[in-house]
């Protein structure tokens, strides 16, 4: 005889904050259903002085944890970023001009925690992205974020 296991909805349904990793900024994340989320990123980063924009569509499993306040989340999206001094280049150490615009694909994957009763959200991922301008392979971008939320 089996044992029926069955979670709950996610413990909330908007969340506002900072991811900190490669790039530093705004992050919003906003539940359209009980298990799939929009999570927008504004990132400044500071060593290719450029900025980003990223959009994602996530779907999180709380399931996967057996928990109520943690998931674990997968997905994906695009970016659009511009660097201004020269400082963008690929892996392969390929340095490109001043005033660079790029378009590519991300990826993400990762941990998302938030304990009934306080108004903070965790998570911790992993945000491999791929440049379709200026082509190629970056890098894993990884990132902490702490967002409040509602």
């Amino acid at each position: 005889m089996g044992a029926v296991f069955c979670l709950h909805a996610q413990p909330y349904t908007t969340a506002v904050g900072a991811r900190i990793g490669f790039g530093v900024g705004p992050s919003c994340k906003f539940f359209f259903s009980q298990r799939d989320v929009f999570e927008g990123i504004l990132a400044w980063q500071w060593q290719e002085k450029g900025a980003g924009l990223t959009a994602l569509y996530e779907r999180h499993n709380y399931n996967i944890l057996r928990s109520n306040s943690a998931a674990v989340f997968y997905g994906g999206g695009v970016h659009l970023a511009y660097y201004t001094s020269g400082y963008y280049k690929t892996r392969e150490q390929i340095l490109y001009a001043e005033n660079v615009y790029n378009v590519g694909i991300d990826m993400i994957l990762g941990l998302d925690f938030h304990e009934s009763g306080t108004p903070l959200n965790w998570s911790l991922d992993v945000k491999p992205f791929f440049d379709l301008v200026n082509k190629g392979f970056r890098f894993w971008d990884g990132a902490v974020s702490v967002r409040w939320a509602f």
